[in-house]
């Protein structure tokens, strides 16, 4: 059933000015004006409580607690219900900003893999329990308190990825459970260790990694390429330079001393590593950003 008697309107989605992503648990109100409306961002949903359908301007799709929604940008859409106690927990994820954070892959690598996908909507455990598993893990990411530190956006970044390849590709069908490629699930091992490694002032080996993983360095090497659309080894610079032009900026913490707290195993690699991230030496940077 379409429903064009219903007006569309455009709703701008709330984004957090220090994020690329906005989370918020909704309920749905049982008696309201009904209209269909749309977003610029990628729109993600977990039913925590209730039912009801979702609309579209081509059709209505039942969902219950459990399920799962994805709604792509510019999409016409409309949750409704009949359950006073009907909840749901959304998150918007506005790609556009992920290059100003500095992350990789960047917005133009997500909008690619959008762009090829042919299906969303109500994705419930039964039909669909890949996607549905991974936007939950989305979703149980962003609620963990422990998560929401420096290592979250990466992890987030990883997941999203695993979830939009896979919906791309078109790895799953309608009441068959299928077996995930478990691409960016399969990395996220050695993400958190390349995080806690800078951390802690070390700069992780790709053996190191690749046993996390539990695959071998050379399929690592391709595995962490096709989930983050970089190398590891550029990956981790990245991330060092990061924590260095931090420290740079808030501190009168040494060159010397900065880039051994990061990780780097010689001051001439330090300057040659963030010179390619930012286009200028450390001691330009502090002088600039201080």
């Amino acid at each position: 059933m379409k429903n064009k008697k219903l007006p569309v309107i455009f709703e701008k989605a709330a984004i957090n000015k220090n994020n690329f992503f906005f989370t918020s648990f909704y309920h749905l109100p049982r008696k309201t004006e009904r209209y269909l409306h749309y977003h610029k961002v990628l729109e993600l949903g977990v039913c925590l409580a209730g039912g009801g359908e979702l609309l579209t301007d081509k059709e209505r799709i039942p969902y219950s607690v459990g399920d799962v929604q994805l709604i792509l940008p510019n999409q016409p859409h409309y949750n409704i219900t009949d359950d006073d106690n009907t909840l749901w927990l959304f998150i918007n994820i506005d790609f556009e900003n992920i290059s100003s954070k500095g992350l990789r892959p960047t917005d133009d690598y997500f909008k690619n893999l959008i762009s090829k996908i042919e299906v969303s909507g109500i994705f419930s455990k039964r039909d669909f329990p890949l996607i549905n598993s991974l936007i939950s893990d989305i979703a149980t990411l962003l609620q963990d308190d422990a998560m929401l530190e420096d290592n979250m956006n990466e992890l987030l970044i990883a997941r999203l990825a695993t979830l939009l390849i896979t919906l791309s590709e078109n790895r799953f069908k309608k009441t068959e459970i299928i077996e995930s490629t478990k691409k960016g699930r399969m990395i996220l091992p050695a993400i958190r260790c390349i995080s806690d490694s800078i951390k802690e002032g070390r700069r992780p080996n790709l053996n190191e990694m690749s046993k996390l993983c539990f695959v071998s360095e050379s399929y690592f090497r391709k595995l962490f390429a096709a989930v983050m659309g970089e190398a590891p080894k550029q990956y981790i610079i990245r991330l060092q330079a990061q924590k260095a032009a931090e420290l740079l900026a808030t501190t009168m913490m040494p060159v010397s001393e900065i880039a051994e707290n990061c990780g780097f195993v010689d001051n001439s690699t330090f300057y040659r590593c963030f010179i390619r991230s930012y286009g200028i030496s450390p001691s330009e940077y502090r002088s600039n950003y201080q």
